[in-house]
């Protein structure tokens, strides 16, 4: 049993600097009682500093993380009809905390210029197709699916993203009101201490607000910040199951006729298929 700062009852918010109370510890790991502070302007929750983190990434993609397939699946066809219908289907994309590369490589064969970035897992599905924010490429969006929870410290993040794009489309499961007591809520993934910033509808109001960007969001799990004004059905439209009946038959057969596979591979092997 481990903890580095259970005196503290209080620190600064790691998204508004607002003051954060102590909200309750839980064990992490099985092993480290950490304490959990909660903001008192924003209502974002965080750990203490994460010294566990090394051994948390000892496995850069946890066991328990099973949806993966699936989230690459579905967000891959989201993703897809929300470029095709309301942004630029010619333009460059990149993937923040792309792990294996899965959704990258599937945005590709769906015709989308898709690039992969992440400074902690391996390259596997998209190799040959790196991109990064340290440069002076531009991406007419950068997605972050499951990503931001992982994050130290969000708002450098957010900067660095936003240099190199004007749209980012990211996914965090956001904390309810009233909030769930630290260790009741499956959330904050006790069992593998990765997820150490868990985000309220006001913090991510404050991050939209801080970096005057229009902020979309269905309240729950999925959302998209723009500097440049996007309909506002964006969002409900390419989530809706009723709506996606009636588009993926035809955005399939649009996305087939311009997939990457077959020049990609072309590209990687010096064969055509």
């Amino acid at each position: 049993m481990t903890g580095h700062s259970a005196d503290r009852d209080a620190t600064a918010c790691r998204i508004c600097a607002a003051m954060s109370n102590a909200f309750g510890q839980a064990r992490i790991l099985s092993k480290h009682d950490v304490r959990y502070y909660r903001c008192n302007h924003c209502g974002f929750v965080q750990t203490e500093e994460p010294y566990w983190l090394a051994e948390a990434y000892s496995s850069p993609i946890t066991d328990s993380d099973i949806g993966l397939v699936g989230r690459s699946i579905s967000f891959s066809r989201m993703v897809r009809n929300l470029i095709y219908l309301f942004l630029n289907r010619n333009g460059r994309f990149l993937d923040f905390g792309a792990g294996y590369g899965l959704f990258v490589r599937m945005m590709r064969d769906y015709g989308l210029d898709f690039r992969w970035s992440d400074e902690k897992c391996e390259n596997r599905f998209a190799k040959g197709f790196e991109g990064n924010l340290d440069g002076e490429d531009r991406y007419d969006l950068v997605t972050a699916i499951e990503v931001f929870e992982h994050l130290v410290d969000p708002m450098p993040a957010f900067a660095r993203i936003l240099t190199s794009s004007d749209a980012l489309f990211f996914t965090t499961v956001l904390v309810p009101e009233p909030p769930p007591s630290v260790g009741t809520w499956w959330y904050y993934g006790l069992e593998h201490g990765q997820h150490i910033s868990l985000f309220s509808a006001r913090s991510l109001a404050y991050v939209a607000q801080k970096f005057d960007l229009h902020l979309h969001s269905d309240g729950v799990f999925i959302h998209l910040l723009t500097r440049n004004r996007v309909s506002p059905r964006a969002l409900p439209a390419v989530k809706s199951a009723v709506f996606g009946v009636i588009l993926n038959p035809i955005l399939d057969r649009v996305a087939a006729k311009r997939s990457f596979l077959n020049r990609d591979f072309e590209r990687l092997t010096g064969h055509k298929l």
